[in-house]
């Protein structure tokens, strides 16, 4: 079975996440073993009962150990199974230590806090990996550690260790819950990142909000769908160098995106210099056709703009526009490894036909009769434009003539 892409970053994170672990785990071997060592030794006093030999040995044991896991996980392929492993061994190499070393303190009931301490700390090493099997595993062994050095150390069965297991539990629960909401976040942070490079913010906030679903699949529904091209770009393209086309290019898409989301327009997909943008997906509004108007009229605007910035004024770069309202196909069009939000069908099909119609008109927006009935009545010259009637037309691939109208920039 495939994985997703948030899958594979989770697991190359979860690598990574053994690797500074296992390092972690060495450093702390080595240190305490320099310690031991010295100690043992004379050099230096730093407990209350000196290092032995058996201190020593437990020491070197492991060190090695530490020793053997950074080095798989760094020198071979890295396999989930492992963090079972180590944490396992984490889990029987500290509770050794506690029942063998003569330098941890045992009495007046210190081994309970002992216990619980250093449940707590492997614990919070485990959370590293950001894996909730490891984290339940990791959990599940706390619990079994805990019991088992304070039953077998502790003396006898005292009334606080109750409480301390509820606590225990407790914190357990706590970085659980944790290691769950990183995962989520993680997944949400993949799936905006990728919704925001052709949703506007506040829509990308409506579908986390209505809890909308990127799976495959799709629905019927009315739509205004605006087609932008700029005429004779391949011309321009020739008379310059590539980095300029593309300076141009990247100008000119960012210029008309801010535009786009400006009145809630979602693009569909970038053709070249082309743009697809729909209006009423993912949500549907009773000023979905005016907005799409609107925003035609911004994007001449600010390619007027454009091209006084980027001294084009002799080329006078222009673009046409078309925009048609009817119904589509709306939804994630693709593979359960590759989506596309996107609109299929006749009515969208019909909208390119009609931007193609700008270059025989000589204009630069021609809409629809449907989306001037959607409009009508609902602008005044103030929103900066007009509306006039040009033609009854055929367009290829129809056999019924439709009403095209010209929106004027005043």
């Amino acid at each position: 079975m495939k994985q997703s892409l948030v899958e594979e970053i989770l697991i190359s994170r979860e690598m990574k996440n053994e690797k500074t672990v296992a390092l972690v785990r060495f450093v702390l071997f080595s240190l305490t073993s320099s310690m031991d060592f010295l100690s043992y030794f004379g050099l230096i006093s730093y407990t209350i009962v000196t290092p032995s030999f058996i201190t020593l040995t437990l020491d070197f044991i492991f060190l090695l150990f530490a020793s053997i896991v950074l080095f798989i996980v760094n020198f071979f392929p890295y396999q989930p199974y492992l963090k079972f492993f180590t944490i396992t061994l984490d889990y029987f190499i500290i509770g050794l230590m506690i029942f063998l070393d003569p330098t941890i303190q045992k009495e007046n009931g210190l081994i309970y806090f002992i216990a619980m301490t250093s449940a707590i700390f492997i614990y919070q090493f485990n959370l590293l990996r950001h894996s909730k099997a490891g984290t339940i595993y990791g959990a599940f062994l706390a619990f079994v550690y805990f019991l088992v050095i304070s039953i077998g150390l502790g003396e006898g069965y005292p009334f606080d260790i109750v409480p301390m297991m509820i606590g225990l539990g407790m914190i357990l629960g706590v970085g659980y819950v944790t290691t769950v909401s990183n995962i989520e976040m993680v997944k949400e942070a993949n799936a905006k990142q990728m919704m925001e490079r052709y949703l506007p913010s506040q829509l990308v906030s409506e579908f986390y909000k209505n809890k909308v679903q990127l799976e495959p699949g799709g629905e019927n529904k009315e739509v205004t769908i605006l087609f932008s091209d700029i005429r004779s770009f391949t011309k321009f393209s020739e008379l310059r160098s590539a980095e300029e086309v593309v300076q141009f290019l990247n100008e000119y898409l960012s210029r008309m995106t801010d535009v786009i989301f400006k009145f809630n327009g979602t693009i569909d997909k970038f053709i070249g210099d082309a743009i697809m943008t729909v209006f009423g997906a993912p949500f549907k509004n009773d000023d979905d056709a005016l907005r799409a108007v609107k925003t035609a009229v911004e994007m001449i605007r600010e390619l007027s703009k454009l091209n006084q910035k980027m001294d084009l004024t002799k080329d006078n770069l222009q673009v046409g526009i078309g925009i048609h309202t009817g119904d589509a196909i709306v939804g994630n069009i693709g593979s359960d490894r590759r989506l596309d939000y996107t609109v299929i069908g006749d009515n969208v099909n019909l909208a390119s036909r009609i931007e193609g119609l700008t270059k025989h008109y000589g204009c630069s927006i021609l809409i629809s009769e449907t989306t001037f009935g959607q409009i009508e009545g609902k602008y005044t010259s103030q929103d900066g434009f007009e509306v006039r009637e040009i033609d009854r037309v055929i367009v290829k691939g129809k056999s019924k003539a439709i009403l095209v109208y010209e929106v004027v920039v005043l």
